[in-house]
C-alpha cells in the first residue's frame, strides 16, 4: 500500500476510533485492487495472459499507475499550447483526468459506477486528481520555462 494510502487508513481509523487494521472497507479506488482487475482485464483481452500471484499484481498495478500517468500526463504540454496556458490547460487537463477515472474502470471491470461511490470516495478522486493536475502543470511549467 502507498504512503497515501495508509494515511488514508490512519485517518480514517482515527475518526473511527478503530485501527488502521480493522478497516475493511475500500477509501480509494486508486490504491485497491480495481486498478489491477481493470488492467488485468485488457491485459487478458490483448494478450491472453493475466498475473495471477500477488507479486505480478502489485508490479501491474505500478507499471499501470507509472505508464498510464505519465502518457497522461505529457498530454498537458499539448494542452498548453493548444489553449494558450494556464489556467485552461490545467482544468481542462484535470477534467480530462478526472472523467477517465469515473468512466474507465467501471467501463474495464471491476469498480462500480461512480453514483455507487459514495461522497467520500468522489471526494477523495476529486481531490487526488486536482493535486495530480496541478502537479503536472507545475512541472510542465517549470519544463517550459527552462526550454526557452
Amino acid at each position: 500500500m502507498s504512503v497515501t494510502g495508509r494515511a488514508y487508513r490512519e485517518i480514517h481509523a482515527l475518526r473511527r476510533g478503530t485501527t488502521p487494521e480493522e478497516i475493511t472497507e475500500i477509501l480509494d479506488y486508486d490504491h485497491s485492487d480495481h486498478v489491477v482487475v481493470a488492467a488485468a482485464t485488457v491485459l487478458q483481452r490483448v494478450s491472453g495472459w493475466a498475473p495471477r500471484s500477488a507479486a505480478g499484481r502489485r508490479a501491474l498495478f505500478w507499471l499501470v499507475h507509472w505508464g498510464y500517468g505519465s502518457a497522461v500526463g505529457a498530454v498537458h504540454a499539448e494542452l498548453r499550447h493548444r489553449l494558450g496556458g494556464e489556467p485552461a490547460a490545467g482544468v481542462v487537463f484535470f477534467l480530462g483526468c478526472e472523467t477517465m477515472a469515473l468512466g474507465l474502470f467501471p467501463v474495464l471491470g471491476g469498480t462500480p459506477v461512480p453514483w455507487r461511490w459514495g461522497p467520500r470516495l468522489l471526494l477523495v478522486s476529486v481531490a487526488q486528481h486536482a493535486v495530480y493536475a496541478a502537479a503536472v502543470a507545475a512541472a510542465d511549467a517549470a519544463l517550459a520555462r527552462r526550454g526557452r
